[in-house]
């Protein structure tokens, strides 16, 4: 074996001496390289050995099953508590038999100082019993003052219930007129409301009022339209089909509509709505044109006259009804003969 790296005296002396410096440079990467050539490397070569097995022996065992290494199941054992889970457990239940035995020591202590203010309290009771005397002693000899004052006290107690009696009547009078002067004006704008309507052509009930608002003919009905016999239900709007619907009341209303009598089946049905305090709506009204075609005379040529049918239109709420006069003229010629 040849006398290189550490073995080496020589170089064991120089780096001893100078220590790094005495060893090769580095390269450019900063790599000390050692070659096995040089004495001065601590490079040693040898021979590997290549290991011989029996080729056969190696495949039995790998045909055979060890018993040893399979995993042998443990046998069941009776349940039990960890160690860690049971000493502090324990140790809890220690602790609370101490605290409960110190709370038991402080109730004891309690319970003396209620004895002990018990026979204050009896103490106390017999100064009260002592001072009772001296204060029935006292009133005994008041008694006879009492009894001049007692009437005039009498007096006052009666003057001071009057004075109370006639002081809640004022206050519930005066909410009382309160109520009513808030109801008045209510109904005053209501009233006025409702004046305003009428005065303005309007038909009103307790709440709402209705107006045709095209009117070609004054006098007779309130919504009046023409059809002739051969216009296949087509009908002229005299007055209408245009109705303004007014709430006047302070609350909000729902309004329902109906057609009634010979009139009644002409008009499309009106879909109810809502209307706020002091809101308006227009509702539109159309004509149920295979009924008012099949109304008489129905035909250009017949012996029928021409005829007006009268009917209503209706509106309702829970407070009031309010009827508008319908009148269908049908009618042959260019002009109605009623």
């Amino acid at each position: 074996m040849k006398n290189t790296g550490l073995k080496n005296e020589v170089n064991v002396g120089r780096i001893l001496v100078s220590g790094s410096l005495a060893l090769k440079p580095k390269t450019d990467t900063g790599v000390y390289i050692f070659e096995n050539k040089d004495k001065d490397g601590g490079v040693i070569s040898g021979k590997l050995t290549k290991p011989k097995y029996d080729e056969d022996e190696l495949l039995r065992a790998i045909d055979t099953t060890i018993i040893e290494l399979i995993p042998q199941e443990p046998p069941p054992v009776e349940d039990t508590v960890p160690r860690r889970v049971y000493n502090p457990v324990t140790q809890s239940v220690i602790d609370l038999t101490a605290e409960v035995t110190q709370l038991n020591k402080e109730i004891d202590d309690l319970r003396a100082k209620v004895i002990e203010l018990e026979i204050v309290t009896e103490s106390l009771r017999i100064d009260v019993d002592r001072e009772t005397i001296a204060s029935s002693t006292a009133q005994n000899e008041s008694f006879q003052y009492g009894t001049k004052v007692q009437s005039s006290i009498v007096d006052l107690q009666n003057a001071i219930q009057k004075a109370t009696s006639e002081a809640i009547q004022r206050v519930s009078l005066t909410a009382r007129v309160a109520s009513l002067e808030e109801q008045n004006r209510a109904y005053k704008e209501q009233l006025e409301g409702k004046d305003a309507k009428l005065a303005e052509g309007s038909k009103v009930g307790m709440d709402i009022s209705l107006k045709v608002l095209k009117k070609g003919q004054e006098g007779g009905e309130d919504i009046l339209f023409n059809s002739r016999a051969n216009a296949k239900g087509e009908v002229t709007w005299i007055n209408g089909p245009d109705v303004e619907v007014y709430n006047f009341s302070a609350e909000s209303v729902n309004i329902s509509f109906e057609s009634t009598g010979e009139t009644g089946d002409t008009l499309e049905k009106v879909d109810s709505i809502t209307l706020e305090p002091k809101a308006k709506k227009v509702i539109i009204l159309a004509p149920n044109k295979g009924a008012v075609r099949d109304k008489v005379p129905a035909k250009a040529i017949g012996a029928s006259r021409d005829k007006l049918y009268k009917g209503s239109f209706i509106a309702k709420t829970t407070s009031s009804t309010v009827t508008l006069t319908v009148g269908l003229q049908k009618q042959r010629g260019n002009k109605f003969e009623g």
